[in-house]
């Protein structure tokens, strides 16, 4: 495959995890990140941005000083025709239930590469709680892109969905299973005082509810990967509303 590999984080363990399996394997890579962390930008893009062609781990780069979504396409003009799938990730950090995949610069990669015709899959390394990131091993990291990497190489060349978002746990048995987002609402998300909020130090356990059984967070914490299809590019049903704004005439 070609393989356009992105995130969120700059130029991190993550990153080159993704990177390193994907040659291994025979994959040709280019990468597209950002300058430094870039979280929670979603799916936006500058209006201008400079960047710089670069080299990673032996494969051709562009590094943005904008958002991971403005990467990829900046990738796309520099590098036209690259590619034909996007993998996002590894994210140092959830990316489940709704809140998180719409607030997900992860994610946004992967939606920015599917709006302009290829397959994509984010992926996250899932901890218990935010500090836990420094005393992981590079291996768990790289584990996490393998399953990613296995996830890609067992699908049909399309899809009916061309985003897919995958979380994988630092415990349990990492087993991919299809899963639902979570719709209910993390906890409290700043922590604010004298005119200034941020973001709080989240915990697995508590910031994040399992309400809706089968859901991604529900899976995660019992130590499953869930794999997520994103159908945002998907047709939309519009019967309902045809007929609620009949009745307003």
């Amino acid at each position: 495959m070609r393989v356009l590999v992105a995130n969120d984080d700059g130029i991190g363990r993550g990153l080159a995890a993704v990177v390193r399996e994907c040659l291994e394997r025979g994959h040709e890579v280019v990468v597209a990140t950002t300058e430094g962390q870039r979280s929670a930008s979603s799916k936006a893009v500058a209006f201008r941005t400079r960047y710089r062609v670069s080299e990673l781990m032996g494969c051709p780069a562009v590094i943005v000083d904008s958002t991971p979504a403005s990467a990829i396409a900046v990738a796309l003009e520099v590098f036209e025709g690259c590619c034909e799938v996007v993998v996002s990730g590894v994210n140092e950090g959830p990316n489940l239930g709704l809140w998180d995949i719409l607030s997900s610069g992860t994610v946004g990669a992967v939606l920015e590469g599917a709006l302009r015709g290829l397959r994509g899959i984010a992926v996250s390394l899932v901890a218990r709680r935010r500090s836990e990131y420094q005393l992981l091993p590079d291996g768990a990291f790289r584990e996490a892109a393998q399953i990613a990497l296995n996830v890609l190489e067992m699908l049909p060349s399309s899809w009916p969905v061309p985003a897919l978002n995958l979380n994988v746990p630092a415990f349990g048995s990492k087993e991919v299973v299809p899963a639902q987002p979570e719709r209910a609402f993390t906890s409290r998300v700043y922590q604010c005082s004298g005119g200034e909020c941020a973001m709080r130090e989240w915990v697995l356990e508590e910031d994040y509810p399992c309400v809706t059984p089968g859901s991604d967070v529900c899976l995660v914490k019992q130590g499953l990967s869930p794999l997520t299809p994103l159908p945002l590019l998907g047709g939309v049903e519009l019967e309902w509303l045809s007929g609620a704004l009949a009745r307003q005439k």
